[in-house]
């Protein structure tokens, strides 16, 4: 019995024993795989160029989801001398250390007039350490460079052509220079901005503007021309122009019951077409809203165009045709006596004989062919450099997109598919996102005075 008890002993001692360590020693190795854990910490940086300007912000994250975020230190190499940007502890809590702070938000702001940087490479530095027992209590430590460039300087800027005379709703050209390369550069013609594009001379650095004046715009708008290099520095430079005023047409459009019952049909498929509505409030979406975004889908083509210039000479009208209404005309529509709608028509509106075939005005590349609510079947040609072309209402069309077309080519027929009242070709042109008079590109002489004897200006200039 004795025997017994002893053996009964040593193995409730050793039960002990076993349980004593689970307690003791399972914890401890746990604590210890969590506070050596070896993940490293981790960095963004919001850097949207390399290069950069004399004062910036430059921000970002540290962020650690383990053991937290112990220490962030950002600094900045430059001629061998080192900068300390920012350099902060973060604390830890509880009883067994752990970091609180798991995601730091960082912004340092550098001035290089300040600091006494000057232009040129750089090295941005930055270090993060967690809350590990990694590396002797040190923690796990993540450390990234960037290379940057210092560049205060805006470029420089030089208007090479002169004279710029333009009326309201019309076209203009600006021929200018860069000394380097600029992620933005073109005309304002008060807040509308006109891209300038190279490509043309065999200097890069030299750039072709077309731009347009609003029909409604003054002698009042800022003219000038503006470039933005990489790092944000910016030029600025005024020319010389001169605004003629244009007179506007009032016009009035007497709207008819069977008017309405023969159009309104063709719209029923359209975004925000409401059956509840009446005819003439039907007439009102389409005329109104519908138009609206119609111009909006027309004039987001300018995005399309191609560094080169594909017509040369004045621009074509269809022939033998008779101009029903002008450009920037205002329009008045009137039902049974009463005036429900107002519209300005941003083009012109030619008519010849029933289904005339249509000659594309002038040499270029087809970047639209089909249906566009009010104006019907169009198709659009971009001519280069932010110019453009659309002729609406056809019965059908010819071509299709990516096509090239000479001038005079066949490129549809004339309809009255869109809001058309009776078979007529509406034509119309835009420069980047705006409608301008196409009288002006079908007049060799105003073409030869504000484009290309520019051109041939700067060229003899180049030579």
């Amino acid at each position: 019995m004795t025997f017994k008890r002893k053996e009964k002993g040593k193995r409730l001692k050793t039960w002990l024993i076993v349980i004593l360590c689970l307690v003791i020693i399972l914890p401890a190795a746990g604590l210890l795989i969590i506070k050596f854990e070896g993940e490293k910490p981790k960095v963004t940086i919001d850097l949207l160029s390399t290069i950069v300007p004399a004062d910036i912000d430059i921000s970002g994250y540290a962020f650690d989801e383990k053991s937290g975020v112990k220490k962030l230190w950002i600094g900045l190499l430059k001629d061998g001398k080192e900068t300390v940007l920012f350099d902060k502890e973060y604390k830890t809590r509880g009883i067994i250390p752990k970091g609180s702070v798991h995601r730091v938000p960082f912004k340092v702001g550098i001035k290089a007039k300040k600091l006494k940087i000057s232009d040129g490479p750089a090295k941005l530095r930055i270090a993060v350490w967690d809350h590990s027992w990694r590396d002797w209590w040190k923690g796990n430590r993540t450390y990234i460079e960037k290379e940057i460039v210092f560049d205060t300087k805006p470029p420089e800027l030089s208007i090479l052509s002169t004279r710029h005379n333009v009326s309201q709703g019309g076209s203009g050209l600006v021929v200018y220079m860069l000394s380097e390369p600029c992620q933005k550069s073109g005309v304002y013609i008060g807040q509308n901005f006109f891209p300038g594009y190279s490509g043309y001379f065999k200097d890069k650095d030299i750039y072709l503007a077309f731009f347009a004046l609003a029909y409604d715009d003054n002698s009042g708008t800022d003219f000038y021309v503006k470039a933005i290099d990489s790092a944000g520095n910016t030029a600025r430079s005024g020319f010389y122009h001169h605004v003629l005023q244009k007179k506007i047409k009032n016009d009035v459009i007497n709207i008819s019951d069977d008017f309405l019952n023969w159009k309104l049909p063709e719209f029923r498929d359209s975004d925000g077409w409401d059956d509840n509505l009446s005819a003439v409030d039907k007439f009102i979406f389409i005329n109104n809203k519908l138009r609206r975004k119609n111009n909006h889908f027309i004039l987001e083509n300018g995005k399309k165009t191609e560094n080169r210039l594909y017509w040369e000479g004045a621009f074509g009208r269809l022939p033998n045709s008779a101009r029903r209404a002008s450009f920037a005309d205002h329009r008045s529509y009137k039902y049974k006596g009463n005036v429900i709608d107002k519209a300005v028509h941003m083009g012109i509106d030619l008519a010849s004989i029933k289904h005339a075939a249509v000659p594309a005005a002038n040499r270029g590349k087809v970047v639209f062919s089909g249906v566009v609510g009010i104006y019907g079947n169009m198709v659009c040609i971009d001519h280069g450099f932010g110019l453009f072309s659309i002729y609406a209402h056809l019965s059908r069309m010819t071509v299709n997109p990516g096509e090239m077309v000479a001038k005079g080519d066949i490129i549809g027929y004339t309809g009255t598919t869109g809001l058309a009242g009776g078979d007529h070709l509406h034509f119309g042109m835009f420069i980047d996102h705006m409608f301008v008079n196409p009288v002006e590109w079908w007049d060799a002489a105003w073409i030869k005075n504000n484009i290309t004897g520019k051109i041939a200006t700067v060229t003899s200039m180049l030579n």
